[in-house]
């Protein structure tokens, strides 16, 4: 598995460029970029610089994994939201008061902190934000609807929530139509009474003789309203597009598209391969800091460090969301080298406070199996060498040396003896 850059974000085929975001804010995302991105904005260095501890030898090693191995974590389970609601906000000062060093030592719970304070002004619950979030979606998917002519979603809502309230709608359509645009108005009601005399024609053409003033009606009428004898079939308001200049268009606008995916997928594919680097650089150095595998165990354990932090990376669905925001500020920004560095440092940052423990569980899981090879070898080496002549699983002892071989009995037979 990669490092799933190419998952967080699809060219929309509207735009080709950008989605807004839902919320149509970027305060809380250039907020939590600042969190992940404390220490350094961008990771150029060969390794990470992590805290693994004070260096164990293999003896305390395998005496903390049997302690843990009976020892039981009981796991502290999370708050529910209820609890989260009836829960009295804090003073920043009277959590200084009793840590003081709290917010120095943990810099983003100080910026979580405030960034809570700011969220629960607008909204009160986490119900609350949920609704809003479902809203914003529904009105971005409405408002990418009624740019390309179709109300049907608001039509169908309607009707589907309350039929009076449909009715009203239908009832005001063409007097809200003539306020807001007249020529409009008589466009749509022009296209009405034109359907009317092409029926009368159609009826008048069916009943034959009898029909003939039912025809002369529509010419009355077609006369009377737009003013000629000469019919004009119903048209449309909006322009006509030339098929050809659409296509065109449509081309141009799928070779950008094209442009910009192959941009990603090279930019995608640098961020994979630098950030990879780096984690494996960073595992590699403090896998074996006694210098005790050999280079195939340590080779196995660097390996296994590095597909346990992926796994535990894209695990985390918090930070994939947080992930898709930077790849949507890189798709908007042109994959400029500020946008990209964000990406690869917010996802250096993630994986540095990951390492330790996983670096840990592969070096333990290595140095166990060392150990367990090595308490075998030593029992083979208990056993010793075979003496000469004594016997063995695979040999009865009855023939010991060549006076016990009976007369006339063949290789064969002393080979198949038991």
């Amino acid at each position: 598995m990669n490092l799933q850059f190419n998952k967080f974000y699809a060219v929309e085929g509207g735009s080709g460029i950008s989605v807004p975001d839902a919320t149509g804010d970027s305060t809380d995302d250039l907020s939590t970029l600042e969190l992940l991105n404390t220490e350094d904005e961008v990771v150029e260095e060969k390794t990470l610089p992590i805290d693994l501890g004070d260096d164990d030898d293999e003896k305390e090693e395998k005496e903390t994994e049997e302690k843990d191995e009976e020892e039981e974590v009981e796991e502290v389970k999370e708050p529910t939201e209820e609890d989260l609601e009836l829960t009295t906000p804090v003073r920043r000062k009277e959590i200084l008061a009793k840590y003081p060093t709290l917010f120095k030592d943990f810099p983003y719970l100080e910026k979580a902190y405030y960034r809570e304070q700011q969220f629960t002004e607008t909204f009160p619950t986490i119900q609350d934000a949920r609704i809003a979030a479902e809203k914003a979606q529904i009105l971005d998917k409405a408002e990418q609807q009624v740019m390309n002519g179709d109300i049907t979603m608001f039509l169908q809502a309607a009707k589907a929530e309350n039929q009076e309230a449909f009715n009203k709608i239908a009832d005001n359509y063409l007097p809200t139509l003539r306020r807001v645009d007249q020529q409009a108005y008589y466009h749509v009601l022009g296209n009405v009474i034109k359907d009317t005399i092409i029926t009368m024609v159609r009826e008048g053409r069916q009943l034959g003789d009898q029909g003939a003033p039912l025809t002369a009606a529509a010419n009355v009428l077609n006369q009377f309203i737009f003013g000629s004898q000469q019919f004009t079939p119903p048209g449309q308001l909006s322009k006509k597009v030339n098929p050809q200049v659409a296509q065109a268009q449509q081309e141009i606008q799928q070779q950008k598209q094209q442009q910009i995916m192959n941009t990603f997928t090279s930019v995608k594919d640098d961020l994979q391969t630098r950030a990879d680097n780096v984690l494996r650089s960073t595992i590699d150095g403090h896998i074996d800091p006694n210098k005790t595998m050999t280079e195939y165990v340590k080779t196995h354990a660097t390996a296994e460090a590095f597909d346990k932090l992926e796994t535990l990376i894209s695990q985390d669905s918090r930070f994939r969301v947080l992930l898709d925001k930077l790849w949507e500020k890189a798709f908007q920004s042109g994959f400029d080298k500020e946008s990209t560095d964000r990406i690869k440092s917010a996802y250096l940052s993630k994986a540095k406070t990951l390492l330790p423990s996983v670096i840990k569980s592969a070096r333990t899981n290595a140095l166990r199996d060392r150990m367990d090879t090595g308490n075998d070898t030593k029992d083979m080496a208990k056993k010793g060498p075979i003496a000469r002549g004594s016997s063995t699983p695979h040999s009865s002892g009855r023939i010991r040396k060549p006076s016990d071989i009976p007369r006339g009995m063949t290789t064969l037979d002393v080979l198949m003896k038991d």
